[in-house]
């Protein structure tokens, strides 16, 4: 994610969305919900125009799928705060940046469970949350793991619960249940104690 915040997101409220595809709409909703805050979903711009200007709301999220449509948005800057959903979001940053100085710019694949939470938090910053996988890779890698498994295992190590995780992954709780049997297996480990035991154990003797 490439942020470039000029504005805090306040803690409660209603969200005005402006986003055309169903899927990823469906899953912003699902990641503000998680958040704590609610929705309102248009798919035409000039109605989200009009509803904004009407309406006080706690802040926006706007999808695009071409770099090119931002300027037919008319995104000014008193639409504020502003989630931007824009593909190769790390590639094309910057061009967002400057179009749209005010957002905070998250990758359309919405791969990143925790993009969203990182650009409602402009205070926070996203080392951590990186720093924390790359920590989970080096420790279990050796494993076999695959990549999905550390995803997996990163959200099981901070106390998610399976559904917890499988709303965040986008996952079934069976397939987050399967996984985390499969990481118990490779790492000859009988539950998520023992897991995080040698997880500690792997990180003192580094």
């Amino acid at each position: 994610m490439n942020s470039n915040q000029s504005h805090a997101i306040p803690t409660e409220g209603v969200f005005l969305v402006h986003e055309a595809d169903g899927l990823v709409c469906e899953r912003l909703r699902t990641l503000l919900r998680a958040e704590g805050y609610s929705s309102c979903v248009v798919d035409d711009i000039r109605l989200f125009h009009e509803i904004r200007a009407r309406l006080p709301f706690a802040g926006f999220v706007v999808g695009v799928e071409r770099a090119q449509d931002v300027e037919e948005l008319k995104l000014t800057r008193d639409v504020a705060p502003l989630l931007l959903v824009a593909p190769d979001a790390a590639g094309g940053g910057h061009h967002y940046g400057v179009a749209v100085p005010q957002a905070s710019i998250i990758d359309r694949s919405l791969r990143d469970p925790d993009a969203l939470r990182r650009a409602l938090s402009p205070r926070a910053p996203a080392a951590p949350a990186d720093a924390a996988l790359d920590s989970v890779r080096d420790a279990f890698e050796p494993f076999g793991v695959s990549e999905r498994q550390l995803e997996v295992l990163r959200r099981a190590l901070l106390g998610d619960s399976a559904a917890e995780i499988a709303g965040r992954l986008y996952i079934s709780e069976l397939t987050v249940r399967n996984h985390l049997h499969a990481i118990y297996e490779r790492v000859g480990v009988s539950g998520r104690r023992e897991l995080q035991g040698r997880f500690l154990q792997t990180l003192l003797e580094a």
